[in-house]
């Protein structure tokens, strides 16, 4: 019993030796993997066999997350991922030699890495994305992969915001290296999008990769950049329900302008309400839209156009007051405008019938003033007449005295009845004018600012 225990001790202690010395063998592997590739690298020197070589280096983007677009400022902040890959030649190793290790990760400070930097980046400090490790393969391939938020120009196009698609470009190339030491190439046809988180106020639509090899006018090396264009699309569900939605609504209460009665006093009042609320808006876009003089917004024309409209409407909603109550000064209508309006615009805006029962538009009189009081008048005239031709041959008596009388004072009637019949008729005329001219403008602009509306908001190009 006591040979086999000491059997049992003797096999678990040389099982657990064996296990512990595999681990140690292991990290001794790594670390005198890492001593002697490090032991004369230098982070200066590229790496290359032969100095008139370049070194190859391979860009990857996948865009994450799109984190803002300023549009007054003209700037994107995204959230990326980059992939580079290249190959260092003094990092190279046979895995068999060290227990079969392929692959290490190094600090990338330790390492020689390409300068690669946005050229369009509007950050106010450097982000140096050092603290990422670096992953070595055993035969000198370098993998690279870091995040990074990048601030950098987009100018924007916003003809027809809120319906506008924009192309933001990332422009990536070495800032000290030209293309005959460094040359950039793209890794594939175009970014990676299989990450991205969805925004909710842009549409990501595609992100194509595109090479260019350009000179500059400091060096007459070439220098290659790898260009990534971010094509967004807004989604115009926000803005069209908070800012043309409610400029829709506004200019609809503003042709009603010229369907609230003169009499009312509100017209003007009205007019000038709407055209203050307008003009609200349009500074509202104003402060969204970035300050340029190239192009004037598609919804920035739609809020230009309504203050034109409206500003016209109270031009004419003026004219038209005017119009209504010049017949109180005794002024009559010309023949041209009777015509005109009476015989030509009222049949146009379906007010013939209304003009017809007001005045009578053969004569131009009013069909005004007791019907009796003029009947007796004549008969008046007559007995005046019978009076005078007795009184040729007979003495006047206190009869035919107070028959003069009578005559007298319904002649003064009769003429002041003229008068006011002519000042009533010539108010009602103005104010039929008035009438006719209000209802044809009323059709006028609602036909302008249904046209107007729909020229404009659906002016937006198919980016299908």
């Amino acid at each position: 019993m006591a040979i086999h225990g000491f059997r049992r001790v003797m096999i678990w202690f040389s099982v657990g030796f064996f296990l512990v010395g595999s681990a140690i063998g292991n990290v001794d592997f790594e670390y005198t993997l890492i001593t002697n590739l490090l032991a004369q690298y230098d982070t200066n020197a590229r790496p290359v066999t032969n100095v008139s070589d370049a070194v190859v280096v391979k860009l990857g983007v996948a865009l994450n997350q799109l984190i803002d677009m300023d549009e007054r400022n003209q700037i994107l902040v995204t959230n990326v991922w980059f992939r580079l890959r290249w190959t260092d030649t003094h990092l190279s190793w046979n895995a068999s030699d060290y227990g079969g290790l392929s692959s290490i990760s190094l600090d990338a400070k330790r390492l020689w890495r390409p300068d690669i930097t946005l050229y369009n980046d509007v950050r106010e400090g450097i982000l140096e994305p050092t603290k990422y490790n670096i992953v070595v393969q055993s035969n000198g391939a370098i993998s690279w992969n870091y995040p990074n938020i990048l601030r950098s120009y987009c100018k924007l196009d916003v003809t027809y915001f809120p319906y506008d698609q924009q192309s933001c470009e990332l422009k990536f190339g070495s800032w000290t290296y030209d293309g005959l030491k460094l040359d950039l190439t793209n890794r594939s046809t175009s970014g990676d999008l299989s990450s991205f988180v969805e925004n909710v106020e842009w549409l990501m639509v595609s992100m194509p990769v595109k090479r260019n090899v350009v000179y500059y006018g400091c060096c007459p090396e070439p220098f290659p950049d790898v260009t990534f264009n971010v094509i967004i699309r807004r989604l115009p569900l926000y803005h069209i329900f908070n800012l043309v939605l409610p400029c829709m609504m506004i200019i609809a209460v503003s042709v009603l302008v010229f369907y609230l009665p003169p009499e009312s006093g509100e017209k003007v009042s009205l007019g000038v309400t709407v055209l203050l609320a307008l003009t609200v808006f349009l500074l509202l876009v104003a402060e969204i839209m970035p300050p340029q003089s190239e192009v004037i917004p598609l919804i920035g024309q739609y809020f230009t156009a309504a203050i034109v409209i409206m500003s016209l409407s109270t031009t004419m909603t003026v004219m038209i007051l005017n119009m209504h109550f010049r017949g109180s000064y005794g002024n009559h209508v010309p023949a041209w405008i009777k015509k005109l309006v009476f015989h030509g615009l009222a049949h146009i805006v379906g007010m013939r019938t209304i003009v017809r029962n007001n005045i009578v538009m053969d004569t131009g009189k009013a069909k005004v003033g007791p019907k009796e009081v003029l009947d007796y008048a004549n008969d008046v005239r007559l007995m005046s007449k019978v009076s005078i031709n007795e009184n040729e041959k007979t003495e006047k008596t206190e009869t035919n005295q107070l028959l003069a009388k009578i005559l007298s004072v319904m002649q003064d009637f009769r003429s002041n009845a003229k008068k006011t019949d002519g000042e009533e008729l010539c108010r009602i005329e103005w104010q039929l004018v008035a009438m006719v001219i209000d209802r044809a403008l009323l059709l006028t602009f609602a036909v302008i600012t249904v046209v107007v509306s729909i020229t404009i908001l659906t002016a937006h190009p198919s980016y299908e």
